[in-house]
């Protein structure tokens, strides 16, 4: 057989364009993506549309994968753009993110405030830019892990609106810190390991967290995290540092800390409710291994000019 060394093989349908879309988010709208397809249409860009509506939309989303197509566009809220990634680690199709969720916490920390018609801008431009993620005990993450404080946030606002104001949030955040018992911990981050008391416990790869600027230092692509807590003790007054948060005013200092690092486990968690990329869950375990991986996933993000 002969070969050409220098053709690269190109896939018969390599320019589709995939919208995988959420129905049950916060902010979906069919008007909203039906801009996105026309969109789409108008500079040429062939697409299909996969709904999660039924058991086999993740089956469809891994054979629309296996095609190779030139991106996957998540139409949803964190949760949604956390399935999509984590099926495009290492993989040259792009992720494109069309955000319809409730706090959009990813396209927040990679793009600014949520716009449809900016989030088309950066998925037609065609740059792109690659991300780091996560493993927390085998789960995916590329946006943040909290513990303790933001679980209590997520849930209470889960049913009302976000505040508009710092003082809104200072006032959720002192109903849910006064929901969040004190439990003892031990956390290795890299080298060095400690027991802290905490009722605010994060890691973050990007800064938004329940549409709150956790972490505003997060680089996105250099392979590592921020851990922030507080010290315990109580002397931490957590409504201040959401309000200071939200109007990101806040220097970290003794009361609550900020590490960086590549390689993090806490102890004991076993049945202890963790917040990642906008779902809830019970971790079954003792201890939690967190572990990050540096530019494993390629995101639309348009050049600035």
């Amino acid at each position: 057989m002969k070969r050409y060394p220098d053709r690269k093989f190109r896939h018969y349908n390599a320019s589709d364009f995939y919208i995988f879309t959420n129905p049950a988010s916060a902010e979906y709208n069919p008007k909203k993506i039906d801009y996105l397809a026309a969109e789409l249409k108008k500079f040429g860009k062939p697409y299909q549309i996969i709904e999660m509506t039924s058991p086999d939309s993740i089956i469809r989303l891994k054979g629309a994968i296996q095609r190779h197509p030139i991106a996957i566009i998540a139409c949803g809220g964190d949760s949604t753009v956390n399935l999509v990634a984590q099926n495009l680690i290492r993989r040259t199709t792009i992720l494109g993110i069309y955000p319809l969720g409730k706090f959009n916490n990813i396209y927040r920390s990679l793009y600014g405030d949520p716009d449809t018609k900016k989030a088309v801008r950066h998925i037609l431009s065609g740059d792109t830019i690659k991300i780091d993620h996560g493993l927390a005990g085998g789960r995916f993450f590329t946006g943040s892990i909290g513990i303790g404080l933001m679980v209590e946030l997520a849930e209470q606002m889960a049913i009302k609106r976000i505040p508009r104001f710092g003082i809104g949030w200072s006032r959720i955040a002192s109903q849910a810190a006064a929901s969040v018992p004190a439990k003892q911990l031990s956390i290795k981050i890299d080298a060095f390991r400690f027991d802290m008391t905490p009722r605010l416990l994060n890691i973050n790869l990007l800064p938004y967290t329940t549409g709150l600027p956790i972490a505003p230092a997060c680089i996105n692509d250099d392979g590592k995290g921020e851990v922030i807590f507080d010290i315990g003790q109580d002397k931490a007054i957590l409504s201040s540092f959401i309000r200071m948060i939200y109007k990101k005013k806040y220097i970290y200092s003794d009361e609550i800390r900020m590490f960086r690092g590549r390689k993090i486990s806490i102890a004991p968690l076993a049945k202890c409710k963790i917040y990642l990329d906008g779902e809830i869950f019970e971790h079954p375990s003792e201890s939690l291994d967190i572990e990050f991986f540096e530019k494993k996933i390629r995101v639309f993000a348009k050049s600035k000019d």
